[in-house]
């Protein structure tokens, strides 16, 4: 009865299991083993060696396992292993084998089993030529990174450079154009005085456009410290220094910022607030040019607004003013076409961004964002 008991539950387990001699020659095995050796029934694996079932390598590994068993008398369990089936077909084996005793405590032999593991030996290896493959692209794009940094910093000297170069002719062509209709004033007839205005204001115009490359070149160049720094004191310090087209214009200037301190790039972050408030008041044909400042805290970021009652964005163009030297304006206004490129630059440094939204009373409103998680 306990012999019939315990051959149906070897014969219904998952298991592969058998038994051998000391001589490594098969005693019995449950009918999944006999099944995947290729064999009719389990009897029929009775006498029969490894070198009977399987190629030469995988039953020279089994045979020298057995024997390690054996004459350590300890077991070995749940070691990985190949089988290479007849077929050419290669599994993967969890295999355990331990010492099979008689009645008097001698090693007679060896018991084992295993569990069919190819499924998941496939899909590890898959998992591990994926990683192998993830690993070279991510030092291929870390590569990329560091050649684009470096092409990005060559670029910005040599923007810087020609730029600063660019400064002195300018200055020579104003200060010529100016001293000869200062000269020959009385000689000059108003058509050639208003060509030499002409040449002045065309200078001027170009020096203000380098001042603005320097300063988008400049911008990020450095090596960047985030600072806690009380934003109010920057907006003031920047409205100081639009003082006199605010009073020009008698503009109006609304400020509700945060009464924290702030962790940011200090010198930059006045950057984009003079940049947008400047626009609002000189893009601007209302009577007075109105501007609002205010903020809204979110748990990872801090978002600031800048709203204006000018002459607007049209919606086609949301985008496309970030772009360096985008002008969507008439040229009775002044500019170069880059504040709000440098604008977008700063938001990005401090891991942020910078937008247009439709304003339903006019002008326009500029967002911008900055992460709290600055280093």
């Amino acid at each position: 009865m306990e012999k019939q008991i315990l051959n149906q539950f070897i014969n219904n387990i998952p298991q592969f299991v058998w038994w051998k001699d000391r001589n490594s020659v098969f005693l019995g095995c449950n009918d999944n083993f006999a099944h995947t050796a290729g064999l009719k029934n389990k009897e029929q694996v009775i006498g029969k060696t490894d070198y009977d079932l399987w190629n030469r390598e995988s039953a020279d590994f089994f045979r020298k396992i057995d024997a390690e068993v054996m004459a350590s008398g300890q077991p070995q369990l749940n070691f990985e292993e190949p089988l290479t089936l007849k077929s050419g077909e290669t599994r993967w084996l969890s295999t355990s084998k331990l010492p099979l005793y008689n009645d008097t405590q001698e090693i007679i032999g060896t018991l084992g089993w295993y569990n069919d593991i190819t499924v998941y030996k496939q899909m590890q290896i898959q998992i591990d030529d994926h990683n192998k493959t993830l690993v070279e692209y991510s030092f291929q794009l870390e590569q990329a990174n560091r050649e684009l940094e470096l092409a990005n910093i060559d670029l910005e000297k040599f923007t810087y450079a020609a730029s600063h170069d660019l400064q002195q002719p300018i200055r020579t062509m104003k200060n010529f154009a100016k001293l000869l209709k200062q000269r020959e004033s009385k000689k000059l007839d108003d058509t050639s005085k208003e060509f030499l205005d002409f040449i002045f204001n065309s200078a001027n115009r170009m020096e203000s456009l380098v001042k603005d490359v320097l300063t988008y070149a400049r911008t990020g160049s450095k090596e960047l410290i985030a600072e806690s720094v009380d934003i109010n004191k920057i907006v003031a310090n920047k409205l100081t220094d639009l003082k006199q087209i605010t009073e020009s214009k008698a503009a109006i200037i609304q400020v509700n910022l945060p009464d924290v301190k702030i962790k940011c790039y200090s010198h930059l972050i006045g950057l984009v607030f003079y940049n947008l408030i400047n626009n609002g008041i000189k893009f601007n044909t209302s009577s007075p040019p109105i501007i609002e400042c205010n903020y809204t805290e979110k748990s990872d970021s801090w978002i600031f607004t800048i709203a204006d009652n000018g002459i607007g964005v049209a919606p086609a163009y949301a985008t496309k003013i970030f772009e360096p030297f985008k002008r969507f304006v008439d040229e009775s206004f002044e500019g170069s076409g880059i504040g709000l490129s440098i604008c977008k630059r700063v938001a990005n440094l401090h891991n942020g961004d910078i937008w247009m939204e439709k304003n339903p009373t006019g002008g326009t409103i500029f967002k911008f964002s900055i992460s709290k998680k600055l280093k």
